[in-house]
């Protein structure tokens, strides 16, 4: 046994030198291993078929509840509080009474000479209203007899709504056609999915807004960039959901039926207008403009300037202005040979 593994051994460094000796010679001759062979990239486009199709455009965004922050009810002229209607935590309708303050009617009658102090000017109390229909809050800590400063917030009157806020990243704000009706939030480990009203879609305000979306493993979250701007809808009201839950918001952009579409790879620019480049039976080539439509990231619609049966390049070749020859990089250095 012990043989037969010394032999094994032995061919096994008899190989590995013939190896060796064959790349030693082929340097020594000036030969060189070829290298394997390069299979070039075929970036030709071919001819398409403009068709009739229907095309629906929606976005998956990351999306965070958050309760309507309420109204709150404000002393404008300060004084000191002399009754609560309510206490903290109650429901009350829009108008209803929250605190009484007395405010000071004028200032004191200034003193003569030898003269008394003047008497404590005449107050008037006046009550501070709910400006709108929801909970109380912020009335925990406010007593008979606090003096409150002028504009001082006494207590904040939220409904008990929620609204769902995601982030739109700048360039999918090319995505939305018109404003989005057909919006669907799912809470991550909650309830199914289930429609969400349409709020509002502005700009995001610096240091406001909707916290971002839960953040990527070693990235950012989707909030954290700078511009773009954010969606809003309304939470169905039998939803069962809790202000910073996260989800995902499905939202519907745009949706067009039976209109022209071509690939979106075949047609350089993607909103409002492009250029296509048509292909006549001959083979010649035609550079077309376009006007563009909604597109779902595949396919996008034409609505002006191709008919149906129409050929066009795809993928279409990049513009002539954009394709320059890039600066020179250098070949990766090959390491050194050891005489």
């Amino acid at each position: 046994m012990k043989k037969w593994i010394i032999i094994g051994a032995v061919l096994v460094v008899v190989l590995g030198l013939l190896g060796s000796g064959y790349l030693l010679v082929s340097r020594l001759v000036g030969g060189a291993v070829p290298p394997p062979e390069e299979v070039a990239l075929d970036t030709e486009g071919a001819p398409v078929e403009v068709t009739l199709g229907e095309i629906s455009s929606e976005l998956v965004l990351d999306a965070v509840v958050r309760a309507e922050p309420g109204e709150e009810v404000k002393a404008r002229n300060g004084g000191t509080v002399a009754h609560l209607w309510v206490g903290e935590g109650a429901e009350v309708d829009t108008g209803a009474p929250i605190v009484n303050v007395k405010v000071p009617e004028g200032s004191a009658p200034a003193a003569g000479d030898g003269a008394e102090a003047p008497a404590a000017p005449a107050t008037r109390e006046v009550t501070l209203y709910a400006p709108s229909a929801g909970t109380v809050s912020g009335l925990e800590d406010v007593m008979v007899g606090d003096v409150l400063e002028p504009g001082a917030v006494v207590a904040t009157v939220a409904p008990d709504e929620f609204r769902a806020v995601a982030s739109i990243p700048p360039n999918d704000l090319y995505r939305f056609y018109e404003e989005p009706r057909d919006i669907l939030l799912q809470i991550d480990q909650g309830p199914p999915a289930s429609e969400c009203a349409f709020l509002s879609l502005g700009s995001v305000e610096g240091g406001g807004g909707a916290a971002p979306a839960a953040p990527e493993e070693g990235g950012e979250g989707a909030g954290s960039g700078g511009g773009g701007a954010e969606l809003s809808c309304r939470v169905p009201a039998d939803l069962e959901v809790f202000d910073g839950v996260r989800g995902k918001l499905s939202v519907s952009t745009g949706k067009a039926e039976n209109v022209l579409v071509v690939p979106v790879t075949a047609v350089r620019g993607n909103v409002d207008a492009g250029e296509v480049v048509v292909v006549a039976d001959d083979g010649t080539e035609e550079t077309r403009k376009v006007e563009l439509g909604v597109s779902d990231g595949s396919l996008i619609e034409v609505t002006k300037g191709l008919s149906v049966g129409d050929m066009v390049l795809d993928p279409v070749p990049l513009d002539p202005r954009f394709d320059v020859p890039g600066e020179h990089v250098p070949d990766e250095e090959l390491p050194m040979e050891v005489e």
